[in-house]
Order: structure tokens, then C-alpha cells, then sequence
């Protein structure tokens, strides 16, 4: 039987709003197409938001913040990865975001995310997130899955 998350999540939309007083809100939509459909209307979205107090540095910070609050709503593990740290850098004549992540598991691993910058920075560090992320986020929620279809047949 195939994965039933063969689709991992995906990028939706990044909004990033800053009010006077310097005040940052950032939300990220995430979507993962539900198992056994093909429409994009059968897909789960999922939302992370987060706020904080500062200037325009702050933003890509609150984007990966509200990625992973996102990744947490879809897994069901919403402390499973921790922000070590993200920064922009120049190489080969391009900026990329670069995004460092440890997972909260007994093996404390440390994942990374690159892509390069394109368009609003809020929308660059949420994709470098999933880039780092997508891969161990397929494997929670195929665990998840499995707990569920357990206590599902354990029920009958």
C-alpha cells in the first residue's frame, strides 16, 4: 500500500502585516492533499500565525515560527521542531534564505532548508522551512496515520 502522504505539505500563501508601533503579524497557509483524492479541493489546509515587536529583521524569524506552528497543526506534534536560528546570505551571485532546525525527538537532529530569495521574505522562509522540514514531516504524519488506523482496528 503506498504512503498515504506520497504528497507531502505544501506552500499555500505567506501574509505579513506590520502595524504602527512596529508591531509584525506573520500567517502561513500549508496544504497536503488528502489521501485517495486528486482535486485540489481535496486537500487539509493548515494555519500558523505568529507576532512580535520589531523591525523588518524580525519577519523571516515569525515566517519560520508560524511555518512550523503550521507543520505542528498537520502532524499533531506541534513542539517537534525548534528554531535554531535563519539567515539571508549572498552566494553565487544570489541571496538565499538559509533556515536551521532540530527536531525535539531522542536523536535531536539538526535539519536545514535553503532556498533562494524570491519575492517577499516572509514567503522565502517559510519555503526554506519546508525544505529542511518535508521529509521528516512525511514520516510523522505516516506515523500518525498508523496510530490512528490502530485504535480505529483496535475499536472492532
Amino acid at each position: 500500500m503506498p504512503s498515504r502522504y506520497e504528497h507531502r505539505l505544501r506552500f499555500v500563501s505567506a501574509e505579513s502585516s506590520r502595524t504602527p508601533g512596529s508591531r509584525i503579524d506573520v500567517r502561513i497557509t500549508l496544504a497536503l492533499q488528502d489521501p485517495g483524492e486528486d482535486s485540489d479541493e481535496a486537500e487539509s489546509r493548515y494555519v500558523g500565525e505568529a507576532s512580535g515587536v520589531g523591525d523588518v529583521i524580525l519577519e523571516p524569524r515569525l515566517a519560520v515560527e508560524a511555518t512550523l506552528a503550521a507543520i505542528g497543526e498537520a502532524t499533531g506534534d506541534p513542539g517537534y521542531f525548534r528554531l535554531v536560528g535563519i539567515k539571508v546570505v549572498h552566494a553565487f551571485d544570489t541571496s538565499v534564505a538559509l533556515v536551521c532546525l532540530r527536531t525535539s525527538d531522542d536523536r535531536s537532529a539538526q535539519v536545514v532548508g535553503a532556498v533562494p530569495l524570491r519575492g517577499a521574505m516572509a514567503r522565502t522562509a517559510a519555503m526554506a522551512a519546508l525544505d529542511a522540514t518535508n521529509r521528516l514531516v512525511a514520516i510523522l504524519l505516516d506515523q500518525a496515520e498508523d496510530e490512528t488506523a490502530g485504535g480505529k482496528a483496535g475499536e472492532s
